[in-house]
């Protein structure tokens, strides 16, 4: 009778190790599920803030090269005016 419960109380402990293994297994396997999305998330966030920044760096550009176009302009137009008057 003893060598009985003993038998089933390894049998119950065995099982119950390899319950936990799986569990355990399914835990690591969903941590590591939620890690690659985060990290996606990340990734994905980041690229759309460069392109956005891409963006607003492209457009001060286009402002200070239309400022300098006028400027150029505006000095073109006076040198010419200057030559014309002398």
């Amino acid at each position: 009778m003893v060598d009985e419960a003993a038998a089933r109380a390894q049998k119950v402990i065995s099982e119950t190790r390899e319950q936990a293994e799986l569990i355990r297994q399914e835990a690591v396997a969903s941590a590591q599920g939620r890690g690659e999305g985060i990290l996606r998330e990340a990734k994905e966030k980041a690229e759309a803030e460069a392109r956005q920044s891409d963006q607003e760096t492209e457009q001060v550009l286009d402002t200070f090269r239309k400022l300098s176009d006028e400027r150029k302009a505006v000095a073109v137009g006076k040198a010419v005016e200057l030559i014309l008057n002398s």
